[in-house]
C-alpha cells in the first residue's frame, strides 16, 4: 500500500469517527430537567428521573419535550441497593406523563437505577439513571 493511499484511509476513518460523534452530540440533553431529577434517551422518548423520599417518578416526553400520555405505559427500575443488592420497582401510571413507584429499602450514596420503558407492544428502551436522591 502506497503513503498516499494509507493518508486516504487515515483521513476518511477520523472522518469517519468525527460523523459518529457529530451524531450522538444531537442526543445530548442541553435543557434543564424541569422536576429537578436527571433526563436520559429511553428510545424515541426522553424520561426525566426523579427520587424524594421514598418515591420515585419518571416523566416521559417526546424529542420535542412535550408531555406524553403515560396512561398506556409502564415502567420497570433495577436499583442498585445497600450492600450491592438489586431491587425491581415496577413504575405505574401516575397522571399525565408521570410514572411512579415507592421504595422501602436504603441506597448507598446516589440512587443508580435500570429503567426499562413499556407500553402495551412491549419494550420502548432503556436507560440508565445516577443520581441524588432527596
Amino acid at each position: 500500500m502506497s503513503m498516499q493511499s494509507l493518508l486516504i484511509r487515515t483521513v476518511f476513518f477520523f472522518g469517519l469517527l468525527g460523523a459518529a460523534g457529530g451524531a450522538s452530540a444531537q442526543h445530548s440533553h442541553s435543557h434543564a430537567a424541569p422536576n429537578g431529577g436527571q433526563i436520559q434517551s429511553i428510545g424515541k422518548y426522553e424520561g426525566e428521573l426523579v427520587v424524594k423520599g421514598a418515591q420515585v417518578a419518571l416523566y416521559v416526553v417526546d424529542d420535542a419535550e412535550k408531555k406524553v400520555d403515560a396512561s398506556g405505559m409502564s415502567a420497570s427500575a433495577v436499583v442498585l441497593a445497600k450492600g450491592n443488592q438489586q431491587k425491581t420497582l415496577e413504575l405505574k401510571p401516575a397522571g399525565e406523563n408521570k410514572l411512579a413507584a415507592s421504595f422501602d429499602f436504603p441506597v448507598d450514596g446516589k440512587f443508580r437505577a435500570t429503567v426499562t420503558l413499556r407500553n402495551a407492544a412491549g419494550d420502548l428502551g432503556k436507560a440508565r439513571y445516577s443520581l441524588d436522591a432527596k
